[in-house]
Formats: C-alpha cells, structure tokens, sequence
C-alpha cells in the first residue's frame, strides 16, 4: 500500500492528521520547505501543529478539497530560506530547523539538522504516559490531568492573593468533587473545560469566594487548558519530515539506513508518533558531500607534471 493511501486510511479509521514537511537544499546552502496537512477540517484548525504564517509575503497557503470529509493543506516558502528557522509558540508544537554549508576548496558540505522540543506529558500529566502503554479508561488519565491545570491555575492565582487558609478550603472542595467524580465515573463532569469544572466543584462555597473569583482565574486555567488540549490533539498527528540533502549522504542519524527508489524526491526522512515527543525532544541530523570533480582532476594533474618534471630533472 502506498504512502497516500496509508493516509487516507488513517484519517478515516482514526480521525488523525499526517504532516508533512518536505526540505530541499539548494547547492548554495539555502533551503525551500513544503509543508503539507492532510486531516479532517477541525483537526487542521485546532491549532496543535500550524503551518508558518504569511511573514512578510514569505509563505503561500492552499487548501483542497479531498472530497472525502478531509482536506489537504500546503504551505510554501517563496524565496530560499538562509540557516536557522525557528517556531517557538506554547500553544503550538515547537521546534527548529537548521542549515549550513561549508565550502572547502575539494568540497562542499552541507549539515541537516532539526529538533521537535518535548511536550513533557510525563512532568504534566504522567496519567498519559500510562494511557499509551496499556488500554485504560478515559477517566483514569483525564481526570488526574484536569486536576493539572486547576491546580497550575490556582498556584499562580494565589501569588495574587495571599490566603493560605482560604486556599487550604478551595484545595478540599475540589478534592472531595474529584473524589465523587472518580467513585461514579462521572466522565461528564470532566470532559469540559477547566473552567466549568471548577465553577461546579466550588457551587457549596460560591458566596464564601472574593467577587472577581472565577473572572480573575479564568484567564489562567484557559492558558493551561490551551497547552493541555495542544498536547492531547497531538495524539492524533503523525509527522514525516523529508530531507533532499545534494550529495553523497555521509551521516545520519535515521534508525535504518535509507533505502529509496528513483522516484523519491528525498534522500533522509523521519517518521514521527506523538510517543517520539511525549516525554523527549526528537532530533534529527544529516550530512552530505558534493566533491569539486573538475578541482581534483586538475589538481591530481597538476601533481603529476610536478612529479615528471621534478623526477625528470634529476634523471637528466
């Protein structure tokens, strides 16, 4: 089965987005990129991986319609991008892309290298790590992350608001409420927004809380709500990021050596699962060499007459 099909496939059995991105260096060093989405429409607006922005009337976006309830989106750069990219966005996956070219007077090299930055699921929310490796009830990790974010919310609400006590309170409120939701599986309760979970949990002590409560403290569980959906719609991505370096291919750090057909328009790729940046950052790097023929070839004969003509020199 080829690559599209493995494609569409994945989209319609598990709602997930493939990503791909296609970099081609130029002999100068410089670099174009091809961005290209293929999902369901929510899935490409969600915001979890997004496509580079129009900078400067640098990037052209166009999106088709595949006809099947999916899309495909595709970015590209319009003028040759130089060294180092870099799309750092907390509500978006992040990551860099470089590359250099050395010239030598027999040869140029050129070095590929790129890193997607880890999501750190196991710091956030270490219930998703177990909901990877083994089959587990929605609540069991959804529950545990959403008591993440309220209490990231409220450890910098109460910087604010130095109220030990009236903290201690709130912390056993929605202790009890989380305790009532997991003994009845209540997975209702909180599949919504943060925000809403915490305006139900705090209902018996609502008249006890400062006016501005819930005003002040929305922002800052809607932040960590933001990150927490950008990792978890991650779940569902794939990423393929294929490099055409020019050149003989000298280094890499693929998990198998690459093996390519003449139709390829890339001699390194990557395949990436959301696993591969749950808990770690993902680097990827490669080196390839263009020899100066013409330089060799006139250097080797330009080492030869020496050679005649000095070895001449003594015979006679």
């Amino acid at each position: 089965m080829n690559k599209i099909a493995l494609i569409f496939l994945c989209i319609l059995l598990n709602a997930c987005t493939w990503n791909g991105i296609h970099i081609s260096v130029l002999p100068d060093g410089n670099y174009s990129i091809v961005y290209e989405s293929i999902g369901m429409k929510s899935d490409l607006e969600n915001g979890d991986f997004v496509h580079p922005f129009n900078n400067n009337n640098q990037w052209v976006t166009t999106i088709k319609d595949n006809g099947d309830n999916s899309l495909t989106k595709t970015t590209i750069n319009k003028e040759p991008i130089e060294g180092k990219l870099i799309f750092e966005n907390e509500e978006n996956l992040s990551y860099w892309i470089d590359v250099q070219k050395k010239e030598y007077f027999l040869r140029n090299e050129y070095y590929f290298s790129a890193k997607i930055y880890d999501l750190r699921i196991d710091e956030k929310y270490p219930s998703i790590v177990d909901f990877l490796d083994v089959e587990a009830d929605s609540i069991s990790w959804l529950l545990p992350a959403k008591k993440y974010i309220i209490d990231s919310a409220l450890l910098e609400y109460q910087k604010s608001f130095d109220n030990k006590i009236f903290f201690e309170k709130i912390n056993n409120q929605l202790g009890s409420y989380f305790d009532y939701v997991k003994k009845d599986s209540l997975i209702e309760k909180i599949n919504i927004n943060s925000s809403l979970i915490v305006k139900d949990a705090l209902k018996p002590m609502v008249n006890n809380l400062p006016r501005n409560f819930f005003k002040d403290i929305g922002p800052v569980i809607n932040f960590h709500e933001k990150e927490f959906e950008k990792n978890t719609e991650l779940m569902n991505d794939s990423f393929s990021f294929q490099l055409l370096l020019p050149g003989e291919i000298k280094k890499h750090n693929m998990i198998e050596d690459p093996v390519f057909s003449e139709e390829d328009d890339f001699n390194l790729y990557w395949e990436i699962e959301f696993q591969d940046i749950s808990q770690d950052n993902f680097e990827m790097y490669g080196k390839s060499v263009i020899i100066k023929k013409n330089r060799v070839f006139w250097l080797v004969l330009m080492l030869f007459c020496c050679s005649y003509l000095i070895v001449r020199k003594v015979v006679v």
